[in-house]
């Protein structure tokens, strides 16, 4: 396949960050932050801090023994040891990587650990080296919004799933377009942002390529209030599919809209933020929500920001922060934790 400057940035983002054993997910004692403690207590501390991802997508598998697993974008393999565990000795799980420092690190990993029902393949998530049809259930974390060409990463998922075989990913998603400042940024592909598709092209993507019962949800109460920002900010989802068997009628009716349960007074102020859309330059994530730097009349801003407090009103988990730096006037719409509001720090 024809690789883009996307893949090669991409893939030196994440031998860096393999050579480096840096990762985003920890919580400061060792741990992932992502997953149940019960989860990954039977793997080495220094294994299980060193996630990629965004999710859990072995909890929202429900994996079962004797299953055969495909992990698109293995990294350091964690999510692969733990379906290993799940699918027993009668399983076998496949880990898929385009880049050699990741792949020799879960290998080493693979060997510590003595998992003989393990096996990690270099390739393309366009381009599997997977064969047709042997697949159960496939799991990615944080990686398909990596892809340039996702219409071929759900195809190729198609393909080697077997009919009956399911999707169960963690990825990361936009209500609406990311702003162009964004999508233009190389280094916000590797971090997980300029590729992130609108939720509804995901579904729309996956159902074009034959799979039925596809469901994009919000990861969390954060990310389910994030979901609706008109603003394209991303976010945390799940995401499952099926792939339905060769004599199954695929069902038309199925709502083409993800449905994101919301607090009625928290929805009520999201049109406040319509009139800002034109004017983000930059967006930036940060802890409990993200960062928009804003272009425009200070004083017309100023007023759009109070109106929208005001219309969202005191019992919104939501926060509204407008902060003037040396680069302008920036956003930062928050969902902190219920004790307090979290400060993030100045800007530079």
């Amino acid at each position: 396949m024809q690789l883009t400057s996307i893949h090669e940035n991409v893939r030196e983002h994440y031998a860096a960050l393999a050579r480096t054993s840096n990762s985003c997910c920890g919580d400061g004692t060792g741990n992932s932050a992502l997953y149940d403690e019960k989860l990954i207590q039977s793997v080495p501390a220094d294994i299980s801090s060193f996630s990629l991802g965004c999710g859990d997508p072995i909890t929202l598998a429900a994996l079962r023994p004797g299953e055969t697993v495909l992990d698109l974008g293995s990294g350091g393999g964690l999510d692969c040891f733990l379906a290993a565990k799940a699918v027993g000795e009668a399983g076998r799980v496949f880990g898929v990587d385009m880049t050699p420092d990741m792949l020799a690190k879960a290998r080493a990993n693979a060997e510590r650990l003595g998992y003989a029902n393990v096996e990690f393949r270099e390739g393309y998530l366009e381009a599997l080296p997977i064969e047709d049809g042997s697949i159960d259930v496939v799991i990615s974390n944080c990686v398909i919004n990596l892809s340039p060409d996702k219409p071929q990463v759900f195809r190729e998922i198609a393909r080697v799933l077997k009919p009956g075989g399911r999707v169960a990913v963690s990825d990361i998603v936009t209500n609406g377009a990311l702003p162009e400042a964004v999508q233009t940024n190389m280094a916000s592909w590797g971090a997980c942002v300029a590729g992130a598709l609108d939720q509804r092209e995901y579904v729309r993507g996956l159902r074009e390529a034959g799979f039925v019962n596809v469901q994009v949800q919000p990861k969390s109460q954060t990310d389910r209030l994030l979901a609706v920002l008109p603003i394209g900010a991303p976010f945390s989802a799940t995401v499952t599919a099926y792939k339905p068997h060769d004599d199954e009628q695929p069902l038309d009716e199925m709502p083409g809209e993800v449905t994101i349960e919301l607090v009625e007074s928290a929805s009520a102020g999201f049109d406040g933020l319509k009139p800002l859309i034109g004017d983000i330059t930059d967006l930036n994530a940060i802890e409990h929500g993200y960062d928009l730097r804003l272009h425009g009349d200070p004083q017309m801003i100023r007023a759009r920001v109070d109106e929208l407090r005001d219309a969202v009103g005191c019992c919104s988990p939501l926060k509204f922060e407008l902060i003037e730096a040396a680069d302008g006037l920036h956003l930062r719409v928050t969902n902190p934790p219920a004790s307090a509001f979290v400060s993030i720090g100045n800007l530079s």
